[in-house]
């Protein structure tokens, strides 16, 4: 069973150029124009916010990389540019997305049952100009973003102490 956790929206942050989740799923790095934000999925919060330089200092000029200038760790992002998404997990299942009069996505466990992903709050988003849906790479977070609306999934597994 797949449970949302977080939800954010352009008009909390500020349009979302690209986002990058941590390996285990707790941590979210929020690229915006205005500024870079670090979320913490199991707080529900910023952990920290940056404003963006002119021009975006920080980001690679492909857009796939953003260098953080205090730690000065990389961090491989999602967005327009495309980027890695793992669409199947031997965790998680497999996340099928359909686009027809409007988007469908699913994901399907280890043991076949079918799970549906709401995106209600975001109606008009995941037809937008670009979109992420993507497992972290522990397969127990699914990560769906566009533009306009980001939302994060939690498995039953990994949803204890996660905020809601």
């Amino acid at each position: 069973m797949w449970y949302r956790v977080v939800t954010i929206h352009d008009l909390d942050i500020g349009r979302i150029d690209a986002v990058w989740i941590a390996p285990d799923g707790g941590q979210l790095l929020l690229l915006t124009p205005e500024r870079t934000l670090y979320w913490s999925v199991r707080e529900g919060r910023a952990l920290w916010s940056v404003p963006e330089k002119a021009g975006g200092e920080g980001r690679s000029s492909d857009g796939r990389i953003y260098r953080d200038s205090a730690s000065g760790l990389f961090y491989p992002v999602l967005g327009a540019h495309g980027g890695r998404q793992l669409r199947t997990h031997s965790l998680g299942g497999d996340i099928e997305m359909r686009d027809g009069r409007g988007v469908s996505i699913t994901v399907t466990d280890s043991d076949g049952m079918t799970h549906p992903l709401s995106h209600e709050g975001c109606p008009d988003d995941w037809a937008s100009d670009w979109r992420v849906v993507t497992f972290c790479e522990a397969g127990d977070h699914i990560l769906i973003t566009g533009p306009q609306c980001l939302v994060v999934y939690a498995s039953s597994l990994s949803v204890i102490g996660c905020a809601r």
